[in-house]
């Protein structure tokens, strides 16, 4: 798997691919905010600090997973995963490949939304407070913790180490019905 940030020219040529995966896959939680912020994302806004479009890919070149940050994650905080490549740390490595040359990251998720409470703990986020999101829910404002044992290299196995290169358990390989 290789995780990578968008240059501009990049996202201006595969945006709208890019906006139908997280649009196919986001399970309808991502915040209209959120949405609207990725949509509206131009070469300028990239080029913002703090605002990055993460994609990994898988061994075929096609997209695993796609995170959107803006303003460090105040703006925006988005990240989507193809259902079938779940639960291999695809999430946690969009995060962290988002947060690390940075230094920080924050981002909203629904208490009742256990997956990417998950994710975003084991990519070394901690919860810093509480609030009601957009549609009323209680909503967990996530902070990254640089040198969290869960955002350390070291403590991951060699595959999802950043900069390493490693295939996953199995070379995946995704069906035309999979990519839909």
């Amino acid at each position: 798997m290789i995780v990578r940030l968008l240059t501009s020219e990049e996202w201006d040529r595969s945006r709208f691919a890019m906006l139908r995966f997280v649009l196919r896959h986001g399970e309808r939680r991502i915040t209209q905010a959120g949405w609207r912020r990725m949509v509206t994302a131009s070469a300028a806004t990239l080029a913002e600090p703090g605002t990055a479009v993460a994609v990994a890919f898988t061994a075929c070149g096609q997209p695993a997973g796609v995170a959107f940050a803006q303003g460090y994650g105040e703006g925006a905080c988005v990240v989507a995963v193809h259902p079938a490549l779940r639960g291999r740390g695809i999430g946690r490595r969009l995060l962290q490949h988002l947060a690390e040359p940075w230094g920080r990251l924050s981002c909203s998720v629904a208490s009742d939304n256990p997956a990417s409470l998950a994710m975003c703990y084991a990519a070394g986020f901690a919860a810093s407070g509480t609030h009601a999101g957009p549609t009323g829910k209680p909503t967990l404002r996530l902070v990254w913790r640089p040198g969290a044992p869960e955002a350390e290299p070291a403590a991951a196995p060699a595959r999802h180490r950043r900069g390493a290169v490693a295939e996953p358990k199995a070379a995946v390989s995704l069906t035309a019905a999979e990519r839909r």
